[in-house]
């Protein structure tokens, strides 16, 4: 009975400092790895970094074979947007944070160059729209007409499903063990 006890004990003693270490590694702001370098545009929301593909999290573009209508002529949006990150990228190198993974197994990651957060300045510029972020930046793109925002378009998901291309996920990221841990425990 008494190493029954002891057992259950050591376990409860391992599971607080378990428990501890998350609530830790939450409040330090700790979401994934950390990854900078050059970067290449894939498309208008994805990018390769070090081999490995990145969507940035928050944001949805046009695919590249999307056309929209700007003063009565069509426009090829989504290799407008592509060809703006593709010149964000140029910039440097970027710093992007994961955030997990979406379901084609990309990192779902926000990523930065020395001007700033790449999302944010595609949402900013109307390049993109947001995508579970980005609210404010897209309330200004569509109060000054910026880019999708001063043509007709239909939004990339509507597009998609319109056109029989597969869905994109709002982006919810896979959390990965750390925050499926903190998501049974209610912490996130």
């Amino acid at each position: 009975m008494g190493l029954t006890r002891r057992a259950r004990d050591v376990g409860v003693a391992m599971a607080i400092l378990a428990l501890t270490a998350l609530v830790v590694a939450r409040v330090s702001g700790e979401t994934g790895e950390t990854i900078t370098g050059a970067a290449r545009a894939a498309d208008g929301d994805t990018l390769t970094l070090d081999g490995h593909r990145i969507r940035l999290v928050g944001i949805d573009t046009p695919e590249l074979t999307q056309v929209c209508k700007r003063d009565g002529a069509d426009w090829r949006c989504g290799v407008a947007a592509r060809s703006r990150l593709a010149e964000l990228l140029r910039g440097g190198a970027i710093t992007c944070r994961t955030e997990g993974t979406d379901k084609y197994n990309r990192w779902l990651a926000r990523c930065e160059t020395l001007e700033g957060d790449l999302g944010e300045r595609m949402v900013r510029e109307g390049l993109a729209v947001a995508y579970g972020g980005y609210e404010d930046e897209e309330q200004f793109a569509k109060a000054e007409r910026k880019g999708l925002w001063g043509s007709e378009f239909d939004m990339p998901q509507q597009w998609r499903r319109t056109n029989g291309r597969p869905q994109e996920d709002v982006h919810d990221a896979e959390p990965g063990v750390l925050g499926s841990i903190l998501g049974a425990l209610g912490l996130i």
